[in-house]
């Protein structure tokens, strides 16, 4: 265990948000043990009491878990039953494709550079997610009769499973486990984002402007030919630096029946107004100030940003969550 000596504490926890210990281990010989009885697997967290950068997530069930820390970022490993075996083959192999995400985020957001490298760079971050993504659905589908199949189907976002793919797995599961809440919970959700999906047609909605108007959603959709509802923040560093490619786009497609609606996930008024004047945002924008709990966004199901839906005239639900070269590429087929 490199960086750790003996008599080292470390921390088993069972809340990876706020990290609080549920057990403590003392290091003795170079070595740590710890043994008990569990009626359920849980992913856990395995930390160092003086070096937080030790760590490792694991699998508690039952079994005999080995694990071996290091100081190396993503370098302490996990084995022994199934959940842990297949969640150190799933990190092996995605690890690599995080990295390259970070680096070329780190670029793109870190530094000042051109507007095409910034595309460029969102649309690798784009693929990189792709690839991401298409690994942990097939580890989902082949354990999808165990409970780490179970686990990366509640885990993960609908950014990297989407619903159809979750409804063919939920139909996959053992009964058992089809009928646990947070199954049921994930059902009814993806029932009600289906009445947002493509194809559908939106709901009006009306909130104030910055000068404290009402805006109607569908009173603004019906002036254009092709509208973008666009999902933002003052405080989203990639909301900020998509901006200068929707400003291009809106004025290069305005005059061809084109509209872009804005809906702040803001939460106060001043931030918004800083944002939208420094960057010369010049399309209507509607918020309640309630952040992510936005009514709109919420209806939406938008857990995300920067985040675009695509409607025609009527409202009519033509593309969602489309940016950069694809979006402008799709807008330039519905105007033509």
């Amino acid at each position: 265990m490199a960086g750790l000596s003996d008599g080292d504490t470390l921390y088993l926890t069972r809340d990876l948000e706020t990290g609080i210990p549920a057990d403590t281990i003392i290091i003795k010989d170079g070595k740590f043990s710890f043994s008990g009885e569990t009626g359920s697997t849980s992913l856990c967290m395995l930390y160092s009491a003086s070096r937080n950068e030790i760590n490792a997530p694991f699998f508690l069930e039952a079994g005999n878990i080995t694990i071996h820390l290091t100081e190396q970022p993503g370098g302490s490993r996990v084995s022994g039953t199934v959940c842990n075996d297949q969640w150190q083959e799933l990190n092996d192999s995605v690890m690599i494709i995080g990295k390259e995400i970070n680096r070329i985020a780190e670029h793109i957001y870190g530094n000042n550079v051109p507007e095409e490298e910034q595309q460029k760079g969102m649309e690798q971050i784009d693929r990189l997610n792709q690839r991401f993504s298409a690994c942990v659905i097939k580890k989902a589908e082949k354990n999808i009769d165990n409970e780490f199949g179970y686990f990366l189907l509640t885990y993960y976002p609908e950014e990297l499973i989407n619903n159809e793919t979750r409804t063919r797995l939920i139909k996959q599961l053992p009964a058992e486990m089809q009928k646990r809440p947070a199954i049921q919970q994930m059902e009814q959700q993806i029932a009600r984002a289906a009445q947002t999906a493509e194809g559908s047609t939106i709901s009006d909605f009306t909130q104030k402007a910055l000068d404290g108007t009402d805006v109607s959603l569908m009173e603004e959709v019906k002036k254009n030919k092709v509208t973008v509802i666009d999902f933002w923040a003052s405080w989203c560093g990639p909301c900020r630096q998509e901006m200068p490619f929707m400003i291009q786009l809106y004025d290069k497609y305005k005059p061809k029946g084109f509209g872009i609606i804005g809906i702040s996930l803001d939460n106060e008024q001043d931030a918004w107004q800083k944002a939208t004047d420094a960057m010369g945002v010049k399309w209507p924008q509607m918020s309640d100030l309630k952040g992510w709990e936005n009514e709109i966004a919420q209806h939406f199901n938008v857990t995300s940003i920067p985040h675009t839906i695509v409607v025609d005239q009527q409202g009519k639900i033509l593309r969602r969550g489309l940016r950069g070269e694809p979006l402008e590429q799709f807008i330039a087929e519905q105007i033509k």
